[in-house]
């Protein structure tokens, strides 16, 4: 019954590639998986949309170009919105930016393409299967992302001062400069030497990317601003 199952399941594969030699490399290797069938290749452009309309696959590997994450974005809306279709990222890249503006898009996948031919036929099955799988360099880099962002977090939060905190909690009210001091019994002067000091330690430009980065990360709880 095993064999049987295998032997009957098709996995219909779209490779998006900008290179033509390594979508020619990876249709010759996926198609001696006998359960997976190669769709079409493709290069990360407009044309990209009609061939995944007319084929769809079940999993698209995608190697979008140098600063072409908007590929991404694009085909995990027509993915999401048309077809069951899930999407690995299959790339050179494992710089934070990438690795950040995938899991924002929430691909199913994401494998640098030094991994070996076994890692990524399993990885397409996987993610056939309903699985999300990772390439463990990206895995541990986003454990090193959470984690550093995390402490930024946390330094910054000690950074702020009591006094500081409760002029946060006021601007995430909306308060004036002059409302703040009426508020906490304070000069105007101070306050805006308070204001200075936290958008310096937030490090951010104004007082409404202070109070977005306040509440993001928890300085701020807006159920118990100031009154």
């Amino acid at each position: 019954m095993e064999e049987s199952i295998v032997k009957n399941k098709e996995i219909r594969v779209l490779i998006v590639d900008d290179h033509p030699v390594i979508r020619f490399g990876l249709r010759g290797l996926l198609n001696e998986d006998p359960a997976i069938t190669v769709v079409g290749d493709v290069a990360c452009t407009e044309e990209v949309h009609t061939i995944l309309t007319e084929t769809r696959p079940d999993v698209v590997l995608l190697d979008p170009g140098p600063g072409d994450m908007q590929c991404v974005a694009s085909l995990r809306c027509v993915c999401q919105e048309t077809m069951n279709c899930r999407i690995i990222l299959y790339t050179a890249h494992d710089d934070k930016e990438h690795i950040m503006q995938a899991t924002v898009q929430g691909v199913n996948g994401y494998l640098l393409k030094d991994c070996s031919t076994d890692e990524l036929l399993r990885a397409i099955h996987a993610v056939y299967e309903g699985g999300t799988v990772l390439s463990p360099a990206i895995a541990a880099k986003l454990v090193q992302i959470f984690n550093q962002d995390t402490q930024e977090e946390a330094t910054a939060a000690r950074l702020l001062s009591s006094r500081e905190l409760e002029v946060l909690n006021c601007l995430a009210e909306g308060r004036s400069n002059r409302s703040i001091a009426e508020k906490l019994f304070i000069c105007e002067a101070t306050v805006k030497f308070h204001v200075h000091a936290i958008l310096g330690k937030l490090k951010v430009n104004n007082r409404t990317e202070a109070v977005l980065a306040a509440v993001q990360h928890g300085f701020v709880n807006l159920s118990q601003t100031c009154h």
